[in-house]
């Protein structure tokens, strides 16, 4: 089998995880790649793995290992967002809500290793940018879209439709468009809903919304949704997934959609959503 390693970051923990996982993979002789600026962060000096950058994975690579927390697998989720590639996740950082395996992850990739598995397909969003001249650009969001406002000082007017419909004009410290994957991210510190990762909808959840009766809504997706700054001196950040931040300002239009890709997640039977649930939120534990 082949294996392409994904990582950002590097201490004495990961480095030991990661010499662990090689020496795991190399004895059973798969081939092994590993994401070029992480294997020079880890000083890696074997000839047995072959450093890729993000563009150049091999599509015919069987599994992404994604060794750090939800962050680095939603990096590794944008670099095969159009190649159906599974991803397997190592939770070294803190929640890892998207992540399969924890730090005692022997015995979950020996078992992932002899097919005991199964996949899970997470939509994906797209959001295309519309320019004033006529341009756009298309990006891709497993979590979400985040537009958050520039100015501090200064509250967000946002004008939201569903189709040609008028959902809101809000008044806050900005909006989430999330799929239900990305239910458990930013929208949840938002106080929005948990949605099972399996259904095709599409959240939207104000931020610190001025009116207190402005809350989350659920929507199908089966139409798009637009998306302006309703001042014309205004001026937001839009963040996907936490990375690929572009300033935006009133000229732009946003849609947003469910894309035709997906998103593969490796899933082992001990793990699954709603065991993750009552795990990383602590649900039927008594406080102390």
């Amino acid at each position: 089998m082949k294996f392409a390693i994904w990582g950002f970051q590097s201490d004495i923990e990961i480095a030991r995880h990661v010499t662990d996982i090689l020496e795991s993979l190399l004895a059973d002789e798969h081939t092994v790649y590993m994401l070029d600026s992480f294997a020079e962060l880890l000083k890696l000096d074997n000839p047995e793995v072959h450093t890729i950058t993000e563009s150049d994975i091999p599509k015919d690579t069987d599994f992404i290992l994604s060794i750090g927390g939800d962050g680095t697998l939603l990096s590794s989720a944008q670099a095969v967002m159009r190649s159906p590639i599974p991803i397997l996740g190592i939770n070294l950082g803190s929640l890892g809500f998207l992540t399969t395996l924890e730090s005692e992850w022997h015995n979950g990739l020996a078992n992932v290793l002899k097919g005991h598995y199964h996949i899970e397909e997470r939509m994906v969003l797209n959001c295309r940018l519309e320019f004033a001249d006529g341009t756009e650009e298309t990006l891709w969001a497993l979590n979400d879209v985040v537009i958050e406002r520039a100015d501090i000082f200064s509250l967000l007017p946002l004008e939201v439709r569903v189709g040609e419909q008028l959902l809101n004009r809000y008044l806050s410290d900005g909006l989430i468009v999330s799929t239900p994957t990305g239910s458990t991210a930013y929208a949840l510190s938002a106080g929005g809903p948990i949605i099972d990762p399996s259904l095709e909808a599409i959240l939207v959840t104000p931020i610190s919304a001025h009116t207190l009766s402005v809350r989350p809504v659920v929507l199908t997706g089966e139409e798009n949704i637009y998306i302006n700054l309703s001042n014309q001196d205004d001026h937001a950040h839009l963040h996907i997934d936490g990375k690929n931040t572009r300033q935006i300002d009133a000229s732009l239009r946003i849609r947003i959609r469910p894309s035709s890709y997906r998103i593969q997640l490796v899933v082992i039977p001990e793990n699954t959503f709603y065991e993750k649930l009552r795990k990383k939120l602590h649900w039927g534990h008594r406080s102390s």
